[in-house]
């Protein structure tokens, strides 16, 4: 068994066979800081960890790919590619980045578990980033969701993040929810809401957001990314 960053114990990951490509993040519940955490986390592989790093937004809202070309236009040097794909496109990045073990594709998607599109999706990645809330509907979303990938890949690695959760509240269904996700992955501790994360840009991570964000992104590289090989190369 392995601990997690909330010191909770969870079933021993499978992931260490074979290296982390492509990262998904998604869960059935909107507005849970999907994007902005795909962004976010983005950044830190790419100046934190020099690592080659392409977003595909494959969200229908394409915020992602939005802010990137907003940044593009202020003429600001971006750290990565940002492309839309639909759906049916995966296979597209699963060709491209199974081949390539320097680059990590990030998927940006509406994790709608009604959609048939999305299943190559769950078979074929090998991280899943989930953020939620502590409240009944995401929680409900987020255990319907983690359901309907263990039923499609019983081996992908699922990491729950507590995202945006508010520091003066108590969340009395804190230690029940994590204990049930825990059955499907592992919980990191919480990322606590900040007014600064609305400034994040695809070419920039305020300071004060690092951190906040650098112990949760850390322990995720350290146990599903960092790459013997790489270190290697980069040192």
């Amino acid at each position: 068994m392995a601990e997690t960053g909330a010191g909770k114990k969870r079933q021993e990951p499978t992931h260490a066979k074979k290296n982390i490509m492509i990262i998904l993040f998604a869960n059935q519940k909107g507005g849970v800081g999907k994007s902005t955490l795909a962004v976010l986390f983005s950044n830190y592989l790419s100046l934190v960890k020099n690592r080659e790093v392409v977003i595909f937004d494959m969200d229908n809202q394409q915020s992602i790919y939005n802010k990137h070309q907003a940044s593009l236009v202020l003429e600001n040097p971006p750290l990565y590619e940002v492309e839309t794909l639909e759906l049916n496109q995966f296979d597209i990045v699963s060709a491209v980045f199974k081949e390539n073990q320097d680059q990590i594709a990030i998927l940006d998607v509406a994790g709608n578990i009604e959609n048939d599109a999305l299943i190559s999706i769950f078979k074929g990645v090998d991280l899943i980033i989930s953020p939620f809330a502590y409240d009944e509907f995401s929680v409900n979303a987020t255990v319907d969701f983690s359901s309907v990938v263990r039923y499609l890949n019983k081996d992908v690695p699922i990491v729950f993040i507590p995202n945006r959760i508010r520091a003066s509240v108590k969340y009395e269904t804190l230690e029940s929810v994590n204990t049930g996700l825990q059955k499907f992955g592992a919980v990191t501790q919480p990322i606590t809401e900040k007014i600064s994360f609305q400034r994040i840009t695809t070419y920039e991570t305020p300071p004060e957001v690092i951190q906040v964000i650098a112990p949760v992104f850390e322990l995720i590289y350290n146990e599903f990314l960092r790459s013997k090989a790489h270190e290697n190369a980069v040192h």
